[in-house]
Parts: C-alpha cells; structure tokens; sequence
C-alpha cells in the first residue's frame, strides 16, 4: 500500500477472523515505556518471538490482549521497501497510508465501557467522537480514526471484526474499484455514501471470510490541538444503504 514491507498479512487458520493487530512507536525507548506501562496495568505482555519479528518484518515487538481478548501487538522498525517501492496492481493513484497507517478497523467488544478505558488509559488512544448507538471512535495520528469499537449485542455477525477501512487518493480511483466489484461479481454490502465524523465518501464491499472492507475517500484529518469531541446522532450524510446478502451482518459505522 505504500513504502512499507506490507499493511496486511494473511494466515492460514481455522478462525477465518482477525488474528492480531499491530501498532507501531518510535523506537526502542518507547516500546520499552509502552512495556511498562501495559505490565503496571496489570496487563500480561510477552515478548515477539524470532519468527513473528522476521514474519512481521519488524525490529522488535511484544504482545498482548485488549479487555475483549483481541491480540495486540506494539513495535517498531518495520522495514522500508527502499528499492521496490508500491506498484499498484492497476493503475491508480495509490492508498492513503503511510504516517496514517493502514486505515482503520471495526471491531465488536463485549463491554465498550471497559475497552474504551484501555485504549485511552493504558494504550494512549485519543478519543476522536461517539457514533450513533454505542460506536466509539480512537486515534494515534491525524487520520480520523484507526480504530473503532461497538457493543457486539448492538451489531451482531459472524466475525468479530467488523470490517477494515482502506482510504484511496482519488476519487477516480474509488469509483474503479466500485466498478470492478461489480464486474466482478464481488458482493456489495453498502451503496456509495458519506459518514458525517470522519466525512469518509465510501462503499462497503463483502470479503470471503465475510466481513466488511469500507473501501473510502477524502476522509478528515484531526488536529489535535482544536478538536473536540462529539457525539453524532445519525450514522450517515446520504447514502450507505444496506444491500441484503445471504447471512450477512450490518458493517458498522466508520
């Protein structure tokens, strides 16, 4: 997606759902206080092993779980892809990533309170605003929101991850992958439409493992120094609507 090794890996298993999520710091200062900080929490962290650090193509990093039992993972080094830089698989401009990171992830929790707490207490998250219903929203750096969270009860499916986001940067280019979807007979869950938080213009696309991927462009970014926390009562400016899939769940907000 951009100057690093990979955003996303795939591993074979048999829980066809999310498997961990990474987030990086500086340095080795910093993952050493992060360290700190989780176990002073009481929070049981370990150390990467040789073959997750060479798998992940990072200088180093440690483990843990969130209150809902997802798998974390804090590191620093990722590896630069200085002589073969992104090549689209066709043309497009290419992916809003980079110091944003991948995009973000929906994730279902079975006590949002208490996951909140963790994330902006313990992992230094800075809440972004509240959805309509329950959805929270967090960031680590100007984009909107990395991660989101929403009471599993509120929005049923059969993952626990909701779905991912990944954030064109063109319109062009979104409008091509929406017609190549549909070329391709790839199941749409969401028609074209706009969130009234993060402003993202989106449609929300159904993977194999059956989640979402919120495929968007020209979402907002925060500074941090003037924002102010909201809460919205509504889940979108115009469009998103739901297109039925055989047993497929509603994609959540952001």
């Amino acid at each position: 997606m951009d100057e690093y090794h990979h955003r996303i890996l795939v591993h074979p298993g048999d829980s066809d759902d999310i498997s961990y999520i990474g987030w990086q710091v500086k340095g080795p200062a910093e993952l050493v206080a992060m360290t700190e900080r989780l176990r002073a929490a009481g929070v049981e962290v370990t150390p990467g092993t040789t073959e997750q650090i060479e798998v992940r193509k990072v200088r180093d990093l440690v483990r843990f779980e969130d209150p809902a039992g997802y798998a974390m993972e804090i590191f620093y080094g990722p590896l630069d892809r200085v002589h073969e830089p992104f090549v689209p698989a066709r043309p497009m401009v290419g992916f809003k990533a980079s110091e944003q990171g991948l995009g973000h992830v929906v994730l279902r929790v079975p006590d949002r309170d208490a996951c909140e707490r963790f994330y902006i207490d313990v992992l230094g998250l800075k809440l972004s605003d509240y959805g309509s219903g329950k959805l929270a929203f967090f960031h680590c750096n100007p984009r909107h929101h990395s991660l989101a969270i929403a009471p599993a009860d509120q929005i049923p499916g059969p993952r626990r991850i909701i779905h991912i986001m990944l954030e064109a940067l063109s319109l062009d280019d979104l409008g091509t992958a929406m017609d190549l979807c549909e070329q391709h007979g790839v199941p749409m869950l969401e028609t074209l439409g706009k969130h009234p938080n993060d402003l993202m213009v989106s449609f929300y696309l159904e993977t194999p493992s059956k989640f979402g991927i919120e495929y968007g462009f020209g979402g907002r970014d925060i500074d941090d120094a003037t924002w102010e926390v909201r809460r919205y009562d509504k889940r979108d400016l115009w469009g998103h609507r739901r297109i039925a899939q055989p047993a497929t769940a509603p994609t959540g907000h952001g």
